[in-house]
C-alpha cells in the first residue's frame, strides 16, 4: 500500500503485521526533504533540540553534530531486554512508523524514511526484546534496536521468516548501511510507533474475538434458551447505542424454546454488554488510526519552522489500551456467567454439571477453568497508563506507560481466547448431554474449540497470539 500523509486503517496496521509491504509517494518524500532542509537551517541558526544538544535532562550540554554521533545516539538507547518481541509486532511498528513519516514533517532524508519502506517489501525484521519502553519520550528502547539493525546491519533479525544477522539481511535483499546525519537518530526514535502498534494489534484481536464470542453466544443460547423480547429490535430502538444494533444484527439470536420472563444478566443483557464494548473498541480503534496517521517526532517541521512540542508521548495509545481491556473484562465476565448456566440445570433442564452414569463431576470443571481465565483477565484490565514512574530526572516527569497498558492488552487477548473456547466447547458438550450422548474428553473439547476460535481471528497475527498464550 501506498502511505501519503493521509488517514491509515487499523485493518492496514494489522494487514501489514501479517506482511503486507508499504511505499511513500513522491508527496511525502518531497515533504521530508523540504523538512530536512528547513530542520538544518535552522540548526546552522540558532539551538534545535537533538541537532548538537544532549538529550532528555542533559538538554543543556552541548555536542558537536556528526555521523559518529547519531550512531552513539542508537547504541545508548538501545537497552530494550526480556522475550523477543513477535515478528508482526516488529513489522507493524516499522509500518506505523513509515506511515508517521508519510505526514512529511520530520527532519529526515527522504532515503531514511524509504529504508522502513525496504525494510517491509524484503521482510526484514529486526530482533527486539519486548520490554525497556515507557512510551514517553517516544518508544526510545525497541526504535533504536530497529534502527541499529535496519541502517547500520547491527543486531539480529528475521529475513523472511530465517533468522540471520541485519548485515546479512541487508546484503541479501542489496541494501547498503546507511549513517545517519545529525538530528536524524533522534527523529527516528522520538516516536510512539511501538506503542501504537502494540495498542493497534491488541484492538483488532479484540475485535475479532468479541465477534467470534458473538457467535458462540449462538451456540449457548440453543441450550439455555432465551426471551426473544431481550433480543428485539425494540431494545436497540429505545436505548439508541450503536453498538446494540450491531450485536443484534451480529447475534440473530433464534430463541427456539418456551421463552423465560427474564432470563439471567449474562443472557438477557448480551446486546446491552457486547454493545458497549465494540463502542469503547470502537473509540479505541479510532484513536489509534489517528495516532499512526500523524507525526510523531520532537522537534518537527511545520510551514518552514521547526517546533518543540511532545508529540511522541504516547498518552493516546495509552488510553485506548487501557479503555479496550477494560471491554473485554466485561464481555470476560458474562461469558464465566453464561457457563456457569450452562452446567445448571435450573437454566438449562438438563442434569447438574451436565453429569450421567458413573461420572465423578462431569462438566463442572469446565466453569473452573474460565474463573481462572476471568480473574486473569480482570487483574490485565486494570489502567496502566496513570501508573507513572518519572525518568530523566525532573525532566519526563509524566510518562504513558503505553506500551506496558498494550502488552497486557495483548495478554488479554489470549485468555479471552481460551475463555470463548471454554464456552464453545461447553456449550456442545451440552447439546450432547441433552441428545443422551456420552461427554467429549474434556481436554479435546477444549483444544479443538479454541483452534477453531484462532482459526477465526488469527489472520496473520498467529505469532501474536502464541505470545499471548492464546494457543
Amino acid at each position: 500500500m501506498e502511505l501519503c500523509g493521509s488517514r491509515i486503517s487499523l485493518d492496514s496496521i494489522c494487514s501489514a503485521a501479517a506482511g503486507e509491504g508499504a511505499s511513500l509517494c513522491e508527496a511525502s518524500l518531497k515533504s521530508l526533504q523540504e523538512a530536512r532542509r528547513a530542520y538544518l537551517n535552522a540548526a546552522l541558526s540558532g539551538k534545535v533540540y537533538g541537532y548538537s544538544t544532549g538529550l532528555g535532562g542533559l538538554i543543556d550540554v552541548e555536542q558537536a553534530p556528526g555521523a559518529e554521533r547519531e550512531h552513539k545516539i542508537l547504541i545508548e538507547h538501545d537497552l530494550a531486554v526480556g522475550p523477543e518481541a513477535p515478528r508482526e509486532l516488529v513489522r507493524a511498528t516499522i509500518f506505523v512508523r513509515l506511515s508517521q513519516l508519510s505526514r512529511g514533517v520530520a527532519p529526515v532524508r527522504p532515503e531514511v524514511a524509504q529504508r522502513l519502506a525496504e525494510a517491509l517489501s524484503f521482510d526484514i525484521v529486526p530482533a527486539v526484546p519486548l520490554h525497556g519502553s515507557v512510551g514517553a519520550s517516544g518508544d526510545l528502547e525497541p526504535l533504536a534496536r530497529i534502527a541499529r539493525c535496519l541502517y547500520y546491519g547491527e543486531g539480529e533479525a528475521l529475513l523472511r521468516g530465517s533468522r540471520t544477522t541485519c548485515s546479512s539481511a541487508l546484503r541479501e535483499a542489496g541494501i547498503e548501511p546507511m549513517e545517519l546525519e545529525p538530528g536524524e537518530a533522534l527523529a527516528i526514535i522520538n516516536s510512539d510507533a511501538w506503542s501504537v502498534a502494540i495498542a493497534s494489534l491488541g484492538i483488532c484481536l479484540a475485535l475479532r474475538l468479541i465477534n467470534e464470542s458473538l457467535r458462540t453466544v449462538g451456540e449457548t443460547l440453543r441450550v439455555t434458551g432465551c426471551n426473544p423480547q431481550h433480543f428485539s429490535e425494540a431494545v436497540a430502538a429505545v436505548k439508541g447505542h450503536r453498538g446494540i444494533s450491531e450485536v443484534l444484527k451480529a447475534l440473530n439470536a433464534k430463541c427456539e424454546r418456551t421463552p423465560r420472563m427474564q432470563d439471567p444478566y449474562s443472557i438477557r443483557c448480551v446486546p446491552i454488554i457486547y454493545g458497549a464494548a465494540l463502542e469503547l473498541l470502537e473509540f479505541s480503534k479510532d484513536i489509534v488510526e489517528t495516532e499512526a496517521s500523524g507525526g510523531s517526532e520532537n522537534p518537527f517541521v511545520y510551514s518552514g519552522q521547526v517546533i518543540h512540542a511532545c508529540n511522541f508521548h504516547a498518552a493516546y495509545a495509552s488510553v485506548a489500551a487501557d479503555a479496550a481491556k477494560v471491554a473485554i473484562a466485561h464481555v470476560a465476565n458474562s461469558i464465566e456467567r453464561r457457563a456457569a448456566h450452562l452446567l445448571s440445570s435450573a437454566t438449562t433442564g438438563l442434569p447438574e454439571f451436565l453429569r450421567a452414569g458413573d461420572s465423578a463431576v462431569g462438566a463442572m470443571i469446565y466453569q473452573y477453568a474460565a474463573a481462572s481465565l476471568t480473574s486473569s483477565i480482570r487483574e490485565a484490565a486494570h489502567v496502566l497508563g496513570v501508573s507513572s514512574l518519572p525518568t530523566s530526572g525532573l525532566q519526563e516527569d509524566v510518562v504513558s506507560m503505553a506500551p506496558v497498558a498494550g502488552l497486557e492488552l495483548i495478554r488479554a487477548d489470549g485468555f479471552l481466547a481460551r475463555l470463548i473456547a471454554i464456552e464453545l466447547s461447553l456449550a456442545r458438550q451440552a447439546e450432547r448431554a441433552s441428545r443422551g450422548e456420552a461427554l467429549e474428553d474434556p481436554r479435546q473439547a477444549v483444544e479443538s474449540a479454541l483452534s477453531e476460535v484462532l482459526a477465526k481471528v488469527a489472520q496473520g497475527l498467529e505469532g501474536l497470539l502464541r505470545a499471548a498464550g492464546g494457543t
